[in-house]
């Protein structure tokens, strides 16, 4: 990944690409917005329920690029080809969404560093990328602020954060068709990356979670009123690593449910096991699919009437993973079977399977 401070030299290579990038070519049908109906999805006056995954990476990435850079690391040229390859094979498997994240740095964080640095020649990429999804009936989950320092979430550090990337990605995309909504952050809920004991902020066993995770709060409450305003006709979401992060820590003055427009959560079981948080935190410890059904059924319980996502989800195959992979395959239509029937809106996959054959394999095939 790109992190300031940059090389002056990658600086004015993609300085100059994106003065000669070529104009992404133009949609050939705009999709209808997607909007929330309650606890439902609609698109174009017709129910919709979200299918897709998390689209981290071309399947032919080499392993030192594991990312989606978007021509932001010279390691990783941006090539939209492998691309395009990825979304007719996902096309063909019944996806209707991508889930994609934006990397603070390369989307304008690096002109901290460097005021040289320009965001152009990434926009053009992500655009390329979004209008060829939504030529194959694909919508577009950007997530902003994807590598943001995980210690900058004070009153100061509001206001470059929204200079520097927030703004200029939104403001690009503003009211554009093909975006189904917009993910504020990914996961705020988990502070491991500023002290372990945080990995869930709702850690009522250390007494500096709260803090953490008022401060969190206050910055997810201040980026959803600038998205919105921005661009008010989209949906707004922050995804969470607990589904529970919605509504606790209970002594916090913001609740996180009623600063975005749907539910997003994430679900992993207790693998993979080489992260702290699962073995001790991950959800309620009664595992697969109980802890799935009790994060939704929390959710509604609320009263909100917001629609529940579930955008990340995946099962570990392979050495040292205890699920086969038919055992995989098993309980990811277990999974699908169960959140419609909790009134899910829609599921993402997470590819700990890289080649797109098997993850959705035919989940989404109907």
């Amino acid at each position: 990944m790109l992190r300031p401070p940059c090389k002056l030299l990658m600086l004015m290579l993609l300085a100059l690409l994106a003065a000669c990038a070529p104009a992404a070519p133009a949609a050939t049908g705009a999709l209808p917005a997607v909007v929330a109906d309650g606890v439902a999805l609609r698109a174009g006056g017709r129910a919709f329920e979200m299918r897709g995954v998390n689209y981290i990476h071309p399947s032919n990435a080499e392993p030192r690029c594991q990312s989606l850079y978007f021509g932001g690391n010279a390691e990783c040229p941006w090539q939209l080809a492998p691309v395009e390859a990825d979304l007719d094979q996902l096309q063909r498997r019944g996806v209707n969404t991508i889930r994609v994240f934006l990397n603070y740095y390369v989307f304008g964080g690096a002109s901290a560093a460097d005021a040289s640095y320009s965001i152009e020649y990434a926009l053009v990429n992500f655009e390329q990328l979004l209008q060829a999804a939504n030529q194959r009936g694909i919508y577009v989950m950007p997530v902003l602020l994807a590598k943001y320092p995980q210690d900058r979430f004070r009153a100061e550090d509001i206001a470059p954060a929204f200079a520097l990337h927030v703004d200029p990605v939104v403001a690009r995309f503003a009211g554009r068709s093909g975006i189904i909504a917009w993910d504020l952050f990914n996961e705020i809920d988990l502070g491991g990356p500023v002290d372990e004991r945080c990995w869930d902020w709702d850690n009522g066993a250390y007494a500096g979670c709260l803090p953490l995770a008022e401060q969190r709060l206050a910055f997810i409450r201040a980026l959803y009123g600038q998205v919105k305003q921005l661009d008010p006709a989209r949906l707004v979401t922050a995804s969470v690593g607990f589904a529970k992060s919605y509504f606790r820590p209970e002594q916090a003055a913001i609740r996180l449910a009623d600063v975005v427009d749907l539910y997003s959560l994430h679900y992993y079981d207790d693998e993979p096991r080489n992260s702290g948080r699962y073995a001790a935190h991950w959800y309620y410890g009664q595992g697969f699919p109980a802890d799935l059904q009790r994060a939704v059924e929390e959710l509604h319980a609320l009263g909100l009437e917001k629609p529940v996502l579930v955008t990340e989800l995946g099962f570990p195959t392979g050495e040292g993973a205890r699920r086969s992979e038919a055992d995989l395959q098993r309980d990811l239509r277990a999974a699908r079977e169960e959140l419609r029937g909790l009134r899910v809106a829609g599921l993402l996959l997470w590819p700990f399977q890289p080649e797109y054959k098997r993850i959705p394999g035919d989940l989404f095939v109907e």
